[in-house]
């Protein structure tokens, strides 16, 4: 997803560097301002801070991450996706001969209203459409895929027993590159609707409750994961949208003799609740982390899909990505979003509206460049005063500040009234705007870590916009 690391850094400061970079000009302001009392807890603050930034600007780079990527996606663009597909094609009739059918007649109430949620999630069937049929049948992905290996060399595919599902390429230096996946248990499990053959019987796949996936690539890279399916739900038929699951993945990669690690975990729980994580190591050490939790009370679907919200899109790519994760996540709240910077900073925020902050945002981003007046800037700054909440500390000590935003003028090129993130600590009468507080070495800083997550981004959108382009022609 384009900026999906940028999204990752706005959740923490607002809406990126155009928040950290806001400051105020006192030229439009004639009026002297009293001189704010900096406490021993804010200079303690910003201390660790400037120094968070410095190893920051230094560390994160990614250049083991973005080596891995590349090689990742450059083995993904060498598939034959025309060759997968007549693979897949001929495995159809060996799939269709271990397929068992399933009668609706014979499902419980509670297994019909599972299986009718996920057609029409997977299918957009309606429930007039899914009562007019009979059944569907149900594949076992062990027995019929799960022992096969697709191998591509010199231009064509062939097939072989293998432990797990595997597609191999092997270039013209004889190295191969592959991913697998590995079913954890042969016991029956938990089934999901995959495919509609001819556009009529849809067909459902039995998989374990983990499954195990590796992409290995022929210059040492490896990308490992868990996909976890839990049976906790009402039905073994997997909803994405309305069952739980657990998905782990971790990236570990070494270029030039530097060790760089890149982890995340995403669980979809009970009553649509929705968590994730992401982590960034330098040689087994963690540089950064974001745990979101409680991403919950979904938004109707009329509400996900009204006018409104698809505007976010007319704002930039930052606001298309944001409206498109939380169409898929489909939550209006965060209990809590902790982002930690250099093992020492702990950021905490919580939003009890997200669809209302996001607005505010893109609103404020349409005027840019219109010099609007601070009447109507400070209405969608209190908006998100109003729905956004978050604190700042530092760990192992009780030092902690209470955040808001305010409205001060942006002092770089165009000076624009904007939303800036303030800081007010234990003792002090007012808050003071963190951008105020921050030297130029701390800015520059900034700027170049957020420079690299920005370049890093860009490498995973590149990448997912590649993949999409070549399996788009798959239908499954």
């Amino acid at each position: 997803m384009r900026k999906f690391f940028n999204w990752v850094i706005a959740a923490t400061f607002i809406c990126g560097a155009s928040v950290l970079t806001s400051c105020s000009d006192n030229n439009d302001n004639p009026v002297e301002p009293e001189k704010p009392v900096v406490n021993a807890d804010r200079q303690a603050f910003e201390k660790e801070f400037s120094s968070a930034l410095q190893k920051s600007a230094e560390q994160i780079r990614f250049d083991a991450i973005k080596q891995a990527l590349v090689t990742i996606g450059t083995f993904f663009e060498t598939i034959d996706e025309d060759a997968l597909g007549e693979q897949v094609t001929n495995m159809i009739p060996d799939i269709l001969t271990n397929t068992d059918p399933i009668l609706f007649e014979n499902l419980s109430e509670e297994e019909f209203k599972a299986v009718s949620t996920t057609l029409n999630e997977r299918f957009d069937m309606s429930e007039e459409e899914v009562k007019k049929m009979d059944g569907f049948l149900l594949v076992d992905a062990y027995n019929t895929i799960g022992t096969k290996k697709v191998t591509f060399k010199d231009g064509k595919a062939t097939q072989s027993e293998n432990d797990g599902f595997c597609i191999e390429n092997i270039d013209k230096d004889g190295k191969s590159s592959s991913i697998t996946l590995k079913f954890k248990d042969k016991r029956d499990g938990v089934r999901f609707f995959a495919a509609r053959l001819a556009k009529v019987m849809p067909v459902c796949i039995q998989f374990p409750q983990q499954i195990d996936i590796t992409v290995s690539t022929a210059y040492g890279f490896e990308l490992s994961g868990s996909v976890f399916l839990s049976t906790n739900a009402p039905s073994r038929y997997i909803s994405f949208k309305h069952s739980q699951w657990t998905g782990v993945c971790g990236l570990t990669a070494d270029y030039e003799g530097r060790n760089e690690t890149l982890q995340a975990l995403i669980n979809h729980g009970k009553d649509r609740s929705f968590d994730f994580g992401v982590g960034f190591g330098i040689d087994g050490v963690d540089k950064a982390a974001l745990i979101v939790q409680g991403m919950n009370k979904p938004y109707s679907d009329e509400y996900i899909d009204s006018e409104e919200l698809k505007s976010l899109r007319d704002c930039g790519p930052f606001f298309s990505a944001a409206y498109d994760l939380l169409k898929a996540i489909n939550g209006s709240t965060v209990d809590d979003i902790e982002f930690t910077l250099g093992n020492r900073l702990v950021f905490t925020v919580s939003v009890d509206d997200v669809a209302a902050c996001l607005l505010a945002l893109g609103n404020i981003r349409k005027m840019h460049g219109t010099q609007p007046g601070f009447e109507a800037v400070d209405k969608y700054t209190q908006i998100l005063n109003d729905h956004f909440h978050y604190t700042v500390g530092i760990k192992d000590t009780n030092i902690k500040a209470q955040g808001s935003l305010v409205t001060v003028v942006k002092g770089f090129n165009e000076k624009e009234f904007q939303p800036a993130l303030a800081l007010q600590f234990a003792g002090e009468t007012k808050p003071m705007v963190l951008m105020d507080r921050m030297s130029e070495q701390d800015m520059a800083n900034y700027k170049k870590m957020t420079g690299a997550v920005e370049e890093m981004s860009e490498y995973v959108s590149e990448m997912v916009k590649k993949l999409k382009e070549k399996f788009s022609g798959i239908k499954l």
